[in-house]
């Protein structure tokens, strides 16, 4: 009896610390790797064996921090591990704690921001509010108009350096990854295509990676009972700014803003 009473005191304690653990760390946000305090982030200071220096405070616009009998510490540019470890030591080295252990954690971030424009329903500026915030995260916070995912995705970093994504790939995860400080996200809508003539649905549609001429045949609903798969033609832009009309084979690749006109067979 005794030993039954024992462990299920055990599986108590064990129950309440799994449970204590989970809303502690629902309440608090996972610091990001790698995360470097800024101006305007929240900064949550604990110092164990006493309250009297506990305290919420937001990082000011030059990177300081006030602390109870510290005045004001510097700690822009240091991550929270670091925000500690200074604290604890001028603490020791003004005499007001012998051997503080401090614990400084993030309450709210507000330094670390993206933006995002373009083809986006709401423009603007994101805040990395949460460890390992993806694009893919942003997109859909900021409403990215894709269309069917053939968009590109632009990102220009904080060094000016720029690469394009295209959104398909972003979106089905093989390009998505975690945003990264001060980057800049610019949405691109998918380019598009016409078809007239003898298709069962003529009008604009957009352009997949890859779209052939007879791939976008098939998107029109494809050919009426009076279309001809031999008589293809492109409107298109040439090099000089006209237009230039070609004939195509099915097989060819269709580029932005391609007119393609479907004819009909002669009976």
């Amino acid at each position: 009896m005794q030993r039954s009473l024992h462990a299920f005191f055990f599986m108590l304690m064990a129950l309440s610390t799994a449970l204590y653990g989970s809303a502690a760390s629902a309440q608090s946000p996972a610091v990001q790797p790698g995360y470097v305090v800024g101006s305007g982030d929240v900064l949550k200071v604990a110092v164990y064996g006493t309250n009297a220096y506990d305290t919420v405070v937001q990082v000011s616009a030059d990177g300081t921090i006030p602390i109870s009998e510290l005045g004001e510490v510097a700690v822009g540019g240091l991550s929270p591990a670091q925000v500690a470890s200074k604290l604890a030591s001028e603490f020791r080295r003004n005499g007001i704690l012998i051997d503080p252990v401090v614990n400084v954690t993030i309450g709210e971030y507000r330094s670390q921001k993206v933006s995002v424009l373009g083809a986006v329903a709401r423009p603007g500026e994101y805040i990395l509010d949460r460890s390992g915030l993806k694009l893919t995260d942003l997109l859909a916070r900021s409403g990215a108009i894709l269309g069917k995912g053939a968009g590109i995705i632009r990102i220009t970093n904080a060094e000016g350096v720029q690469s394009d994504l295209p959104a398909i790939h972003v979106m089905s995860g093989e390009l998505d990854r975690a945003a990264q400080p001060n980057e800049t996200i610019i949405v691109t809508e998918a380019p598009t295509f016409f078809i007239l003539g003898e298709v069962q649905r003529p009008g604009s549609y957009p352009i997949e990676p890859g779209l052939t001429i007879e791939r976008a045949v098939a998107l029109a609903g494809g050919l009426t009972p009076r279309g001809a798969k031999n008589k293809l033609r492109v409107a298109r832009k040439a090099e000089d700014g006209g237009e230039t009309t070609v004939r195509v084979d099915r097989d060819d690749e269709v580029l932005p803003n391609d007119l393609i006109r479907v004819g009909s067979r002669i009976f």
